[in-house]
Formats: C-alpha cells, structure tokens, sequence
C-alpha cells in the first residue's frame, strides 16, 4: 500500500537552558495516494486563501479525540499525565493561530495489540472506533502507517497523518511537554507540507552535487533562493525559504547546497515543518502563509465536523491546589480508607492524583487515579499497612491542562481497619474554630436527613485513641455538639464519628 510515511528518527537530546528545547523527527515519504491527497488539498486551499482570504479573530474551539492504546494485555498505555502535558505543548504551539485544541474524549480503554503496534493491520477496528467529530490522535507504542520497508526501519517512525484516514498516530513516547511531533502532524492534518518537499526520502548531499538538479529526488520542481518558482515548487509556499532537508546537518546556518542557478540556499531552521534536528531553536512556528492555509482547511466544508460550535464550559486552570491532609509525614486513620483531601482550584474539573512509595513517583506500585466532578477529596483503600507514602495532585480541565503537580506530601498507613462507607444519614459537618486552642471548646455543626447514633473520638496524628467524647443522637436536620478539650497538647488530631453502618473522619489542628 503506497503512502506518505510522515515518519520520524528518534531525536536524542535534552535541552538544559530555561526554556526546553522542543525536537521532532524526520518524515519518510514514499509517494502514493497519501501525498497526491495532501498536495490536491494544499493546492485548493491556496486557491481559496486567494479568492477569500480569512483573518484570525476570535479564538476557535478544536475537538480532538484521543485513543491511549494498550497491547491486547492490558499494558503499555500512555499515562494521564503525558496527555496533559502533550495537549499543553500543542496550545502552546498554535498560540499565534488563536487556535485551542480542547479535549472532547479521553478515550483511554483501548487494548488492541495491532493498533498499538502496526496500525496498517488494524485500520478496520481504528475505523470503528474513529470519532466522526472530532480531531483523532492515536497514541500508541510504535506508529507504522503501512506495512515495514527497507527505507523505513523499524523503530524510526514517530508519528504520521493519514490523508486518506484523516487521522494522526504518533508514538506515546513524543506525548510530552517538550516535543512538537504533534504540532508538526497537526500542521500535516490542515493540509501543510514540509518545507522540503520532494527531498523528504533522500536529503541534498554532497553526491548530489552544486548545483541541484531542476527537480527533486521527488519529482516536483526544486525551489530557487530568490523565490521566483515558489508557487510550483518546494512546499508551494512563498515565504517558507528554499529547503533541500537539513537531515544530518550539524548546527543552524545551513548554506551548502546551491539552487540550480548556483545561489546558495538559506533555510529557516525554526519552522515546525523543517528538519534541523541538530540545531538549538530557542522557538518554533508556522509561517504566515501557513497559518493562512491552516485556517483555511479548518474552515473548508469537508472541515465541517471540527465545528460544533462549542465555547469553553469553564475558566482556565492557573493555580495549585493545597494538601490538606495527610501531610508532614503524619498517620492517615487506618490504612484500607484513606481519605486524601486538598483545597479546590477555580476551573477544575478534574484532579490527577499520584500516590506512590518512591517520592519520584516512579515506582511498580505508583497508583493514579482522577478525580472527578471537580471533588477535592478522594478515598484510596489499596494502600498497604505501616508504609510511608508519597502523594500529589494536579488540576485540570479538558481546555486547560497545563498547570502541573502540587509538590509532594508525605503520609503513613497505620495498622488500624477503618470502616469504608460514608454515614449516608449525614449531609454536611464543620468544625470551628479550626485551628482551635487548647482552652477553647471543639464546636461541631452537623446536617442530618434522617436520625442516628453516632460515636465521637479523639485519635492523634500516630493513631492513637486519645480521648472518647461519648455517643450522641443526631436528629434530623442542624445539630451542634460542644466538646471541653481540657488543655491537649498542641499537634494534628482526627476527630471520628462512627455509626453502625460508616464512618466519617475530620482533621483538626490544635494550635499553641
């Protein structure tokens, strides 16, 4: 099956300055159905672009979709917090474009070892599952758009879009905050080219010789410096420089290959459709023409399903929330239910909760799990006995995902069995003052539906029982209870009610 691979090599580097250097991999094309698609898109766009030009106002609401493909077992997938960062990079990136990309579903039990491994084998199953209203992003452990070849190794390829699919696989170890391999698919999927079209497969070297030939390894015409044939050849856009694969070129002044009438060509090494892999960009972007064309594909009719209509349902996220409880390495109550609470963050409609062993959350016990409905609390009841655990959370929404973790907290399990369901008889309580002094008196408000009797007690931050404060009858409706704290000792305590059929846990901070 011939295609456009829009492949990619692994790009090893790491980039210490303050602002992380994004990298992406090179495109391996093939020819075939894949590529005359994109070209006849590309070319009926530039004449739309003509007869209509858009400009960018208002921001627009993109759609997407994203599958987090498993193999057949259950293992593999791309965790949660990739995703978030992944999505965060590609706002990022199209900034300048007014252009938000908003995540419409999390599509995140998929278990299919050929989608995970060789799409071209599994396009029916991915073709059930495409979202016919959305952008699809496919995120999988190795992107293989059709079947292996001797000029596309196994392993090299880091993502593609498929014109014919209209869909986008990139590999899950580009889902992060530093890679531009989705902005770079994302600008395939609006029907942009690589600034070097025609050398994709095979990069001007020196065995091709100055000047380069009238056409391209390729076959479409090669681009001069001056620009005078931009509109037939290259990527056939004009204020994108001629471009001949900067593939194995060693820094960001590239000036060694000569157009045909023997001037030579200055690339634009920051541009997102390029392939300067070794050189340092302190930025990426789109050209203007570029941006114009994009526009222009979103707006086409065939484009109508990526339109809904939608604004954002809520704010952006812009702070971390506060752990409340269990913090500073003291005991959480028991160890089969514990509950972990933090303050709520405007805008958020979920929280990314972490708890783990290793406090780099990297571990084989790691636990993650979301938080939803924008609750600030959650009950983890798989924690073992007597260990000490690390925990943290991050807030988001499907249109904001970049704020990242709350530093880490530190807690540890008890060998205490707590009861796990909640009184369903209580609505609310408080407690206040809280902080509270040692002379002052403990004042509970509670809100019932319905009667029941209740324990209270006093536990300190080991565990231990420190004072019983007796069995009262909650009546329907407000009631409040007074209790002498008789002079304790400063410190972190847990106040429990305990009913025949549940338990409820407050903290409360007696202060010096």
């Amino acid at each position: 099956m011939l295609r456009i691979a829009l492949a990619f090599f692994i790009v090893l580097a790491n980039f210490l300055s303050l602002q992380a250097q994004a990298n992406h991999g090179i495109c391996g094309t093939h020819g075939g159905a894949w590529e005359d698609m994109l070209t006849e898109r590309l070319l009926r766009n530039k004449l739309l672009m003509q007869d209509q030009p858009l400009e960018m106002r208002n921001t627009i609401y993109v759609p997407v979709t994203i599958h987090m493909v498993a193999n057949g077992s259950g293992f593999g997938r791309v965790t949660h917090t990739q995703i978030l960062d992944m999505m965060c990079r590609l706002n990022q990136d199209f900034d300048t474009l007014n252009m938000r990309f908003y995540i419409k579903t999390l599509n995140d039990n998929i278990n299919n070892t050929g989608i995970y491994a060789t799409q071209y084998s599994a396009g029916f199953v991915m073709g059930q599952l495409r979202d016919p209203a959305a952008m699809n992003i496919w995120v999988v452990d190795q992107a293989a758009g059709a079947a292996p070849s001797p000029n596309d190794p196994p392993g090299t390829t880091l993502g593609y879009y498929s014109p014919s699919r209209d869909w986008i696989v990139i590999r899950k170890d580009q889902a992060n905050a530093n890679s531009v391999t989705l902005a770079h698919e994302v600008g395939h999927f609006f029907s942009i080219k690589h600034t070097h079209n025609g050398w994709d497969s095979q990069p001007w070297t020196s065995s091709i010789g100055n000047p380069t030939p009238v056409n391209s390894p390729g076959g479409v015409p090669t681009e001069r410096r001056d620009g005078s044939n931009c509109q037939t050849a290259g990527d056939f856009i004009c204020d994108t420089p001629a471009d001949y694969n900067g593939l194995g070129f060693n820094g960001c002044n590239y000036n060694i290959a000569q157009d045909p009438t023997g001037a030579f060509i200055d690339p634009d090494e920051q541009l997102f459709m390029s392939y300067f892999l070794s050189c340092v960009r302190n930025q990426y972007y789109f050209s203007n023409t570029q941006k114009s064309l994009m526009m222009v594909d979103y707006n086409h009719s065939s484009r109508n399903y990526l339109r809904p209509g939608i604004a954002p349902a809520q704010p952006m996220v812009e702070s971390l929330p506060t752990l409340s409880f269990p913090i500073n390495n003291e005991f959480a109550p028991g160890f089969n239910a514990v509950n972990l609470q933090w303050t709520a963050v405007p805008g958020a409609q979920f929280y990314l909760l972490e708890i783990d062993v290793n406090q780099t959350f990297s571990s084989s016990s790691l636990i993650r799990r979301i938080v939803t409905g924008g609750a600030n609390n959650f009950t983890e009841n798989t924690l073992q006995a007597s260990r000490t655990y690390f925990w943290r959370v991050r807030p988001y929404n499907f249109y904001s995902t970049c704020v990242g973790f709350t530093p880490a907290a530190t807690f540890r399990t008890n060998t205490m069995v707590v009861n796990t369901t909640d009184i369903r008889e209580l609505d609310a309580w408080t407690i206040a003052p809280n902080p509270i002094l040692a002379q002052e008196s403990l004042q509970l408000s509670l809100q019932a539906s319905s009667s029941f009797n209740g324990s209270f007690s006093l536990y300190n931050a080991a565990g231990q029982l420190v004072r019983l404060l007796g069995k009262h009858l909650i009546q329907p409706g407000n009631n409040n209870f007074r209790f002498e704290l008789n002079d304790m000792q400063p410190g972190v305590y847990l106040l429990l009610l305990d009913h025949e059929q549940g338990r409820e846990i407050r903290r409360v901070i007696i202060a010096q």
